[in-house]
């Protein structure tokens, strides 16, 4: 018992050590951006002006307090990442791949709190599902062609989630239009 304690208990003094890590590797990039940014527009009557603390969430871990530098006229942006993003685009990408694959927002949610440490409501995760919806939508909505050269026919089983986990055969079809 004392053992399983011990590994929990260095897993997160090394999951604690890469975040400061990345955190550190993070403030030292964005400072060296406000550098360049002075650098490039030294006609700007404009000045440092601290920095603030926001949270980001990270392939390592969420972030609590990452020191953002900022300018009195806010001119200054980072490249690493958008204003108002609150989690890496791999937490987008892995959100919409696990909807695809046909987990609930509510597992997802779950695996992300397993992983990060921390919820994120289900309305979060329907807000960036729905993107993935829309563009299957049109996918499927598309106009197909009269005509195609060639028509690849196959088919697999798939496990698929119903009322209970089933095999079901889903049909591939793929086609080569006639100008290639």
């Amino acid at each position: 018992m004392s053992t399983s304690i011990g590994q929990n208990n260095l897993e997160n003094q090394l999951d604690d050590m890469v975040r400061s890590f990345v955190q550190e590797k993070l403030e030292t990039i964005m400072k060296e951006e406000m550098n360049q940014f002075f650098e490039e527009n030294p006609e700007l009557k404009n000045y440092k002006n601290g920095s603030y603390g926001r949270q980001l969430d990270t392939k390592y871990g969420r972030i609590e307090d990452l020191q953002v530098p900022r300018d009195r006229e806010n001119a200054f942006q980072t490249e690493v990442f958008q204003p108002y993003q609150r989690y890496e685009q791999w937490l987008g990408e892995t959100i919409i791949t696990m909807y695809q694959k046909g987990m609930s927002t509510r597992e997802i949610g779950n695996f992300l709190e397993r992983i990060l440490g921390h919820a994120y409501a289900s309305g979060t995760i329907s807000n960036i599902t729905d993107v993935v919806r829309d563009d299957i939508r049109a996918w499927q909505e598309r106009p197909l062609q009269k005509r195609y050269a060639v028509l690849y026919l196959d088919w697999t089983y798939l496990k698929l989630l119903r009322d209970d986990v089933v095999n079901e055969v889903v049909y591939v079809v793929i086609n080569v239009t006639e100008d290639g």
